[in-house]
């Protein structure tokens, strides 16, 4: 790295952390005194909004205090507020929130993805107060980060441009959430420009991948999931000259990179993502939930690079951010109002008072016009940083398969193939549960790994899984058969990039995708390359 261009990155993104000061202090300040900071918060957000349609038939302009807001405002899901939505869309104002809606963002549920939330220049700022105590907190810790430049997952294709009513649907990529300001800086510091989404998904990929290749000094990767990373190196790895190919054609780059990647690609083992980017430091993705399996397998091809847990970051609020060395991601108590519900009670706690060891439902009230809104995530509460709850993700609520009566729930099927795998002493690249379409009901478990004993395998799963009270029932009268093992093919189309492919095609983003421990869709013996070996 030239000391001419680590000079002026350092001066790049130090001028960017300055503009990030403020919120972190504020972050920090809110720490101190959670109950205050949130209760601040919600009497502001709805005395902006006490006259909008909502707002008046909650009565906001009455409400005095956090136990009035929950007394007259109800705890809603979604459908509860499309209406809503669709009267914005159709260009009523004040409906939400008196401030205008720019665009609607789509979710990534755990089917398809439907859901369009309202975006407003209020709800990007509370992103961003979400951004920057991490960006300061990671940065100060990293001082190295500063001289190299770094990778933000952007939006492929996948989510085409289009419309809801009179507004847009999306923004082009995730740099958004840096806001003009912060999106200048990104772009003089970034390692692919943020043109890429157009053209196929394919496309996007193999020049997301050459972008990246081009980038000697790529210091830090921030990118949602890590199968999307993951497929980017399988590709890389089955088809190098190829990824050359398209790495000389990219233009961000000269001869001597081509060759020095070439090189690093030739020579193999473990070394060689280490060989083509030295510099990498960081890689920013979920690693809670679902994910943690892809992180791991991540992390064992980037020897001595930091992983980074995002916390929790939907597209409705900013929940959690990684902070303190040592802790799971802080509740961000600056950025929105937020309730903690038991998920077995159902009792409310507010930020202050979570217990440690609960496991809660997240409610969140926010600038884009969601109030008392049930994400449907489950987090644990692990610890606290100053009064503010430390979580840990654990996966989506109603994630549930019911083919004739079993009602199996991807949280407790994650724990169940986790303890067969550990049993086995099987490490897989990839897992997940679905049903089998055929003559009897039954589901199996996709796997990515080396397996000597799949029947072993196969019984001891079945006798987790019955542990669920419905699902052993099913099986006892006969209405589900055992669970069987499909076993993906190694030297074909990884099972990430057949995961992904399938995602793309209900809808979702390839960088948003969500590993799931539980589909309920059937067919994925046609997807994945491989076969059942019990």
């Amino acid at each position: 790295m030239t000391s001419a261009r680590a000079l002026a990155r350092g001066l790049v993104n130090g001028t960017w952390l300055a503009s990030c000061a403020r919120d972190h202090a504020r972050f920090e300040s809110g720490l101190g005194d959670v109950a205050d900071t949130q209760s601040r918060y919600l009497l502001d957000l709805l005395r902006r909004n006490a006259d909008t349609c909502y707002g008046a038939s909650h009565s906001f302009a009455r409400i005095r205090s956090v136990a009035e807001y929950q007394e007259r405002v109800p705890i809603v899901a979604y459908e509860d507020l499309a209406p809503s939505i669709d009267a914005i869309a159709d260009g009523r104002r004040h409906v939400l929130t008196v401030e205008g809606v720019r665009l609607f963002q789509p979710t990534s549920g755990s089917t398809a993805a439907t859901k369009l939330i309202p975006w407003t220049a209020r709800v990007a700022a509370e992103f961003r107060r979400g951004i920057a105590p991490w960006a300061v907190a990671l940065f100060r810790r990293r001082p190295e980060l500063k001289r190299g430049v770094s990778y933000w997952s952007l939006s492929p294709p996948g989510a085409r441009p289009r419309r809801h009513g009179r507004l847009p649907v999306g923004f082009d990529d995730d740099s958004a959430y840096l806001g003009s300001l912060g999106r200048r800086f990104h772009a003089l510091v970034s390692a692919s420009p943020t043109d890429l989404g157009d053209g196929s998904t394919d496309d996007f990929a193999v020049r997301t991948l050459a972008c990246l290749l081009a980038a000697r000094d790529l210091s830090l990767i921030s990118i949602w999931s890590p199968t999307f990373l993951g497929v980017l190196l399988d590709f890389l790895g089955a088809h190098p000259e190829e990824a050359l190919k398209h790495l000389r054609q990219c233009g961000r780059c000269n001869e001597r990179r081509v060759h020095e990647v070439g090189e690093a690609l030739r020579g193999g083992g473990e070394e060689t993502l280490v060989r083509i980017w030295p510099n990498l430091t960081v890689i920013s993705c979920w690693t809670h939930g679902p994910s943690a399996l892809h992180a791991s397998t991540l992390a064992r091809r980037f020897p001595g690079v930091e992983m980074q847990g995002k916390g929790l970051v939907a597209t409705e609020a900013f929940v959690s951010l990684p902070f303190v060395t040592g802790k799971d991601p802080v509740l961000a108590v600056t950025s929105h109002f937020f309730e903690l519900q038991d998920a077995a009670s159902g009792s409310i706690a507010l930020a202050h008072e979570a217990a440690a060891g609960g496991i809660y439902r997240v409610i969140i009230t926010t600038g884009g016009g969601l109030y008392r809104y049930c994400l449907g995530d489950l987090v644990e509460v692990t610890g606290f940083v100053g009064g503010a709850p430390c979580l840990r993700f654990l996966g989506r609520e109603g994630n549930v398969s019911d083919l004739c009566g079993e009602k199996l729930n991807g949280a407790f099927v994650q724990a169940a193939v986790e303890r067969a795998l550990g049993h086995h002493g099987i490490a897989p690249r990839f897992c997940m549960v679905a049903p089998v379409a055929g003559h009897g009901p039954r589901y199996a478990l996709f796997l990515s790994a080396a397996v000597s004993d799949a029947a072993s395998l196969a019984a001891t799963l079945d006798q987790g899984l019955q542990e669920s009270f419905h699902y052993a029932h099913c099986r006892r009268i006969g209405q589900l058969e055992p669970i069987g093992i499909f076993l993906v093919d190694a030297s074909a189309r990884s099972a990430e990039a057949c995961y992904q492919e399938a995602m793309v095609a209900r809808g979702f983003k390839p960088g948003d995708i969500k590993p799931t421990p539980l589909d309920t869709d059937s067919g994925w013996e046609r997807r994945f390359q491989g076969r059942y070996v019990a």
